[in-house]
């Protein structure tokens, strides 16, 4: 059994590591970009852009039904894959339409007229998205994560080349938007490029049972998707209507680091999560032991790095961004704790879908929605550092939440989850006192200060893993190297 449960492991972590490189090599360019942007662009312009994508988010999340996901979990067959794609173009094209039209109206519910013309840029996006939804669901499916690689690089190469191209011609906000749908398209295009001999194009060729299929399960993921986006973004909405661009624009380059850096790494390892628990679905013991791994690792990450970069965000705000972006610093600390919080439920919702289940996220997501959204208007009456505040407080409660259904679901002991997260425990409060540390020495300057930090934080975690948990510390080597 452990060699089966090792088997997993190294296709799950060679999965991680392809989806990883794309992640590292595609947010490196979008962190170049951002820092130029932050640079060219006021916080007000910033704080619109974030509006509209937000509003498009939503959107883009039901506008493949749920298909995609529903590939990854259904048998394979043409027909299957042929559905998907008819239900796709159809709910994307129609929700383009009525979003372009829309967008005046949608900018003035929210008080932000400015937003109406990036709304309907964006609608590209929302377009290429549903047409890609297909190949890329079929490429994960087949755990061909190496070929997918390509595709995020792609996206990021094409959206930061034109966004600080149009930045620096003086469009503004407008550059950021036509960006990013130019690299929705380029990443849709690469998706059907890499699948070109397998493409589903005959659409015509459906059937009923698939049809049915799809939608049956599909439509619970997608509201679920919903949900976890409305979540995970409602924050943005409500700084927006209560305290305007401005101080969305603030919030939203806070929110940048911690998104690229660590809950971005979250989806990537949900991307190739998930086909695995479907693959041992109907194995309850090689489950639970792929899930406490997946625990342990993103909870590993998600913890060290973020404490790390709540130590550092006085620091790396200026230095990046420049001091016009000063009020961003402690919306970063908390938003990073934030992000170190949610790696602690990490994980969940990929098993309650795995499973045939998603009903489960479901109801947790209503009932996380209710809880978040009355709280962050209160905190939103103290600014956007209250915000960040409450979000961090709201994520650390419901990861407990997730984890404890989570552990009933598979029959996971309790003792056997908290031995999984006691790793990232340890060397969370190790990067803490490694920070505190070189803080009470004397400041050498920015760039000496942050290197001195970083270094001796990664070398604390080291010592922990090493010293304190040789065999998990033994078996992240073993990964890398089969990998």
């Amino acid at each position: 059994m452990t060699n089966v449960a090792g088997g997993l492991a190294r296709v799950g972590f060679r999965g991680a590591v392809w989806q990883g490189l794309a992640l590292v090599g595609g947010k490196a360019i979008v962190l170049v970009t951002t820092i130029v942007l932050a640079r060219l662009l006021s916080p007000e312009q910033y704080g619109l852009v974030a509006a509209a994508l937000v509003l498009m988010l939503y959107i883009e999340t039901i506008a493949d039904a749920g298909v995609a996901q529903a590939l990854v979990y259904l048998p394979p067959s043409g027909v299957a894959a042929r559905s998907a794609l008819l239900m796709s173009v159809v709910l994307g094209g129609t929700l383009g339409l009525v979003t372009f039209l829309a967008a005046p109206w949608i900018a003035g519910l929210f008080q932000l007229p400015d937003v109406a013309p990036l709304v309907q840029v964006l609608v590209i996006a929302l377009l290429a998205t549903s047409l890609g939804a297909v190949p890329e669901a079929l490429l994960r499916r087949d755990l061909l994560f190496k070929k997918l690689a390509v595709a995020p690089i792609v996206r990021a190469l094409v959206t930061g080349a034109l966004s600080l191209a149009l930045a620096f011609a003086g469009y503004g906000a407008f550059s950021l938007a036509a960006g990013t749908a130019a690299g929705a398209v380029a990443y849709a295009a690469t998706c059907w490029w890499l699948v070109r001999r397998d493409a589903p194009w005959q659409i015509w060729r459906v059937g009923k049972d698939a049809l049915r299929a799809n939608f049956k399960f599909g439509v619970p993921v997608a509201g679920s998707n919903l949900l976890a986006r409305l979540i995970f973004d409602v924050d943005y909405l409500i700084i927006g209507v209560v305290l305007g661009a401005q101080a969305l624009g603030y919030y939203t380059l806070a929110f940048r680091l911690p998104e690229a850096l660590i809950i971005n790494v979250f989806f990537v390892l949900s991307t190739v999560l998930f086909p695995l628990y479907t693959q041992v679905q109907k194995q309850p013991e090689r489950l639970r032991e792929g899930y406490l791994k997946g625990v342990r690792i993103q909870s590993l990450y998600g913890m060290t790095a973020g404490v790390g970069l709540a130590v550092l965000a006085p620091l790396i705000v200026p230095l990046v961004f420049g001091g016009q972006w000063a009020e961003s610093v402690m919306p970063l600390v908390f938003l990073s704790l934030y992000a170190a919080a949610r790696s602690l439920g990490a994980g969940a919702n990929d098993v309650y879908k795995a499973i045939g289940r998603p009903g489960i996220s479901i109801a947790f997501s209503i009932v996380r929605l209710a809880v978040l959204v009355p709280i962050l208007l209160v905190a939103a009456q103290w600014g956007i550092t209250a915000v960040a505040c409450a979000q961090m407080a709201t994520a650390l409660l419901f990861a407990a939440g997730m984890q404890t259904v989570a552990a009933k679901v598979l029959k996971i002991r309790p003792k056997a989850f908290l031995l999984s997260i006691l790793p990232a425990l340890a060397c969370s409060l190790a990067v803490a006192a490694a920070g505190s540390v070189i803080f009470l020495l004397p400041y050498l300057g920015p760039v000496p200060t942050t290197a001195s930090v970083v270094v001796v934080a990664l070398a604390a975690v080291y010592g922990v893993l090493r010293l304190g948990f040789p065999r998990l510390h033994d078996e992240l080597l073993h990964l890398l190297r089969r990998s």
